[in-house]
């Protein structure tokens, strides 16, 4: 008798928790367990994690076993599951102790809230939602993973790009559209009150605004001291317009006419090194299809004096006229030199500084009536600021936000003509390692455009504003004295589909040299590049077994590597070169403090610098080759020239063997006409037909090309 009745109310237990709704089960604290139903609202396009909703509420699942429960879970399912809850940065969460049971499939979905992006939060977390007027800050870019800003009515909102969404590598509407998708949260912050984000499932979330749309990006270009062009298309003719202004409240309406898929339209009149708010706009019929509202510059009167400077030896032999300069121990007295100069302002945003030169520049910078301001990381050693007069205010990143103030550069007088002055670069402060020992470089540019952008930065962690917080609100585009300079910040600027940019642009030749790498997709692209017939790609990476690394995956598929692993001090540069020595294929520099990693695109705050010149592209490979000549012999022997890479026969009626003396990690054919044929791990290798071919035989000593004859 005693037994039964444990069994009734076991059961009696078991339906009570199968039918607690949602929101029931959101009020139980962490830990408990529950059993709740509900209509499934997304699919793999997330990955493992499911979303469910049942009409009082939502809330996620996860499977933290390897049973893959929730694999087979579609969108659109109604099902049961029994789990415990649980927080995952801020998110609640239901971690699946089983499979779910399948009531029935193809289910219409929850209607989505119609909220505005300030109603994202506990009360809609992991339900539905939809957010009219929506206009993306990026539009025009792509869809990378990470957060991506957007405005609706005046408030700002996030959205979330999973790794693998459908959406991953779309370009980003431009112009209004009504953005549906599942509330989110991800923070750091305890209590978790901030981090909410909405999670688009594909493309069908994303529906814009009228039938007239963008078709491609707002492009800036002919940018002069008194005006520029902006160039975009749309999808049906219509008219060119723009309205414009010195704020975001616009307020000059140009109306160009035409009736044109294509349009260009050319602001006049301007002010020097001046930005410039514009949103651009076609009308077709009734129909009008709206850009988001972009900021952008005009020339300066600078010089535009573009100085590079390293720590370590150069290699000047690979000079094309201007000398790279090898500083040595002569980094912070550089830098002294350059603070020196300031008669106004001196901000400086580094993550970390230990060096008294440096400090008493900064001393008398503020001695003799500069207005200085002073940015640092919050966990990290900062042993100079203790030295700083107590006078000089330093502002502390968020020590609850991921990531860190990873940014290493300085702006001197930014309202000055020819006193403005921006210093970016590799490199921190502290002393001996970073500014002496590790390999470093820096950078000092002479443009007040450039200096005021750098100022919009600095003023928006000034108010304490860091990682996930910031939006995309500067320029991105200059002309320094006829150079073409790109400047993004992370993480609100998306700075690694710009990298990719370069990277995809590249027709002769890519050099990088990098701490850490461990961005996929920016590894993907330099393999297929490394594929194209022609181009040689070498890179230089330190972290080589970091967690993530994409060493082995670029060597692995025949990029030429070299690791710094081992080798005294660190190399900490994050710079990359496309083109050197090609003038006719616009030669590139990118340089920054931005390591090719997930957290700096996504969490981190980080500048980069894409320089258009073939001077400064030609400077940075001086350094890379010196770097790439040290690390030739390094676990390897012998001299490239004395080491044999052949095949034979050649001619041949079909089988191909390689004569080899070093390690070859992979055999790309070629046909004629340069179009990539196959790839081949191993040899002898057999071609088909016959013709003239060229293998790229990829090896640890660097790239061999060979032309064989197929009879």
């Amino acid at each position: 008798m005693k037994r039964t009745l444990l069994i009734i109310l076991a059961f009696t237990s078991f339906i009570t928790f199968a039918q607690q709704d949602i929101a029931t089960a959101r009020t139980q604290i962490l830990g408990s367990t529950v059993t709740i139903t509900g209509i499934v609202t997304n699919g793999d396009e997330m990955g493992i994690i499911r979303y469910i909703e049942d009409g009082t509420a939502g809330i996620a699942l996860y499977d933290l076993t390897t049973n893959n429960y929730l694999s087979n879970v579609l969108r659109g399912d109604s099902i049961s599951i029994t789990g415990e809850l649980a927080d995952y940065n801020g998110l609640l969460e239901v971690y699946v102790a089983g499979s779910p049971i399948l009531h029935s499939s193809n289910n219409p979905l929850p209607i989505p809230q119609t909220v505005t992006p300030a109603q994202i939060g506990e009360d809609t977390e992991a339900e539905l939602v939809q957010i009219n007027n929506t206009i993306f800050n990026n539009g025009g870019s792509v869809f990378s993973v990470g957060t991506h800003d957007f405005i609706s009515n005046g408030q700002q909102g996030k959205v979330y790009i999973k790794s693998g969404s459908p959406l991953e590598n779309s370009m980003i509407p431009i112009g209004p559209v009504t953005l549906i998708g599942i509330s989110s949260q991800y923070t750091f912050i305890v209590p978790a009150n901030d981090g909410y984000q909405i999670l688009p499932r594909d493309s069908s979330d994303i529906i814009p605004s009228g039938a007239l749309l963008f078709t491609s990006a707002i492009e800036q270009t002919n940018i002069t001291t008194t005006g520029f062009d902006l160039s975009w298309n749309v999808s049906d003719s219509s008219s060119a317009n723009y309205n414009y202004g010195i704020t975001s409240a616009l307020g000059t309406i140009v109306n160009n006419g035409g009736n044109n898929m294509t349009h260009t339209v050319s602001l006049t009149g301007l002010d020097p090194a001046t930005f410039y708010y514009v949103e651009c706009f076609s009308i077709n019929g009734n129909d009008t299809a709206f850009s988001s509202v972009g900021l952008f510059s005009t020339a300066s009167n600078s010089t535009g004096a573009i100085r590079p400077y390293f720590n370590h030896s150069v290699d000047n032999s690979f000079s094309t006229g201007t000398d790279a300069q090898n500083i040595t121990t002569y980094f912070n007295d550089t830098i002294k030199a350059y603070m020196d100069l300031a008669q106004t302002s001196l901000d400086i945003c580094v993550y970390n500084a230990s060096d008294g030169t440096i400090a008493n520049a900064i001393n008398d910078a503020y001695n003799r009536g500069v207005s200085v301001r002073y940015i640092a990381d919050d966990d990290v050693v900062n042993s100079m600021l203790s030295n700083l007069n107590p006078n000089i205010p330093i502002v502390y990143r968020n020590p609850s936000l991921p990531g860190i103030m990873h940014n290493k550069f300085i702006i001197i007088d930014a309202n000055s003509i020819n006193n403005s002055w921006i210093m970016g670069g590799s490199t921190n402060w502290s002393n001996p390692s970073n500014l002496f020992n590790d390999y470093n470089n820096i950078i000092f540019i002479q443009d007040q455009a450039l200096a005021k952008a750098y100022t919009l930065e600095f003023e928006e962690m000034w108010a304490g504003n860091f990682g996930s917080q910031k939006s995309d609100n500067t320029p991105h585009k200059f002309n320094v004295a006829g150079k073409q300079i790109e400047l993004y910040f992370s993480p609100s600027d998306q700075t690694t589909s710009q990298i990719n940019k370069v990277i995809q642009s590249v027709d002769y030749s890519f050099e990088f040299g990098l701490l850490s790498f461990t961005r996929d997709d920016l590894a993907q692209t330099i393999i297929d590049k490394n594929n194209e017939f022609g181009i040689s790609i070498r890179g230089i990476i330190e972290d080589e077994n970091s967690t993530g690394s994409e060493f082995a995956n670029l060597q692995s598929n025949g990029v030429n590597m070299r690791s710094h692993t081992g080798v005294p001090n660190s190399f900490h540069h994050k710079y990359a070169i496309a083109d050197a020595n090609v003038t006719a294929s616009e030669p590139i520099v990118i340089t920054g403090s931005h390591n090719w990693s997930n957290n700096a695109e996504n969490n981190s705050d980080e500048n980069t610098l894409i320089i258009y010149d073939a001077t400064i592209a030609n400077i940075y490979l001086q350094e890379f080759e010196k770097r790439w000549s040290e690390l030739s012999n390094i676990n390897t022997t012998g001299d490239l020239i004395n080491l044999k890479v052949d095949v034979y026969p050649n001619p041949s009626n079909r089988k191909i063997d390689i004569l080899n003396e070093i390690k070859i990690y992979s055999i790309h054919l070629f046909d004629s006409r340069g179009y990539h044929l196959s790839r081949f791990n191993s040899f002898p290798i057999e071609i088909d037909h016959k013709g003239v071919y060229f293998l790229k035989i990829n090896s640890e000593k660097g790239d061999f090309i060979k032309k064989v004859v197929i009879n």
